[in-house]
């Protein structure tokens, strides 16, 4: 079930880079938070008081907040400014390096073995990201577009510290009750975007308004649940091993929607990226998968 739980959740995210993208297109970046934040705000509020009694212990507030932060302004941040200037297809791919994150941060602060082969994979994920940034769109390579490149992988290292801190809830925290509290907590702070210009701006763009619902409710308050509970009950490593359905979704919507083309550079250099990925997430032959 849990599998099943985090194939549903991709499916969600895999189009978010499609509606973030469209979103930024007539909002600018605060705005951007404030129109996709406000209505989770709102919706785990309510969430919340519905479910009182909460079963979240008092220990568990502290690293509820903090992914909270990490959630909400620290990926989005990235995550919206990127998607500005790089294509959604190329932006799937640098999320893709979640994996690689969550496996260095696991060695560095939980102690677990980063072997010979998972530094031959992220040696090959970095490659297959250069190759991807640098040959596989037709934008020009300026400054401007590598820097916001970097700037969205800021995004996934933030989700991989937000995926090893989860791992450490008391098992007596629930999920749902989890979720909504970090979303709250996270989004109090984007609360002073809010404008009204910019719900203006959303009345007057349909497109913009749906991309901005559809990144608040099934993006946010449904699939964050979903992903947390399966945390619950699966490693981190194989949870972050999902990640490899955000690329070949995400540019299937972009063929769909947008009549995007895959140019040879970018095959190339994704099947190298996923490779590395691969590499570092996939257990070796006879070995059972880590746990993060």
């Amino acid at each position: 079930m849990a599998y099943l739980a985090l194939i549903a959740t991709f499916l969600v995210w895999s189009f978010s880079f499609l509606a973030a993208a469209k979103l930024r297109q007539h909002l600018g970046l605060t705005d951007s938070l404030a129109a996709r934040f406000v209505p989770v705000l709102l919706g785990a509020a309510l969430l919340l008081w519905w479910r009182r009694p909460l079963r979240i212990p008092g220990k568990a507030w502290k690293t509820l907040v903090l992914m909270g932060l990490l959630a909400v302004p620290a990926y989005n941040l990235a995550f919206f400014h990127g998607l500005k200037t790089v294509p959604s297809g190329t932006a799937s791919l640098i999320i893709a390096l979640n994996p690689v994150f969550t496996a260095v941060l696991a060695r560095v602060f939980l102690g677990e073995p980063f072997g010979i082969r998972k530094v031959g994979g992220l040696l090959l994920a970095m490659a297959g990201l250069f190759i991807v940034v640098r040959f596989g769109t037709d934008k020009e390579v300026t400054w401007p577009y590598l820097s916001s490149a970097l700037i969205l992988a800021l995004a996934p290292l933030s989700w991989a510290v937000y995926t090893v801190i989860g791992r450490t809830l008391p098992k007596e925290s629930d999920p749902f009750d989890g979720t909504y509290a970090l979303l709250l907590a996270g989004c109090l702070p984007v609360l002073v975007l809010a404008r009204p210009s910019t719900v203006r701006a959303l009345l007057e763009s349909p497109a913009a308004l749906l991309s901005a619902l559809y990144l608040a409710v099934p993006c946010t308050l449904l699939a964050y649940a979903s992903f947390l509970w399966a945390l619950k009950r699966l490693p981190a490593g194989e949870t972050a091993a999902f990640v490899f359905l955000n690329p070949p979704l995400a540019n299937l919507w972009a063929f769909l929607f947008e009549g995007a083309r895959l140019r040879l550079a970018f095959v190339a250099g994704a099947a190298i990226l996923l490779a590395g990925v691969a590499m570092i997430v996939l257990p070796g032959r006879g070995r059972p998968a880590a746990s993060a």
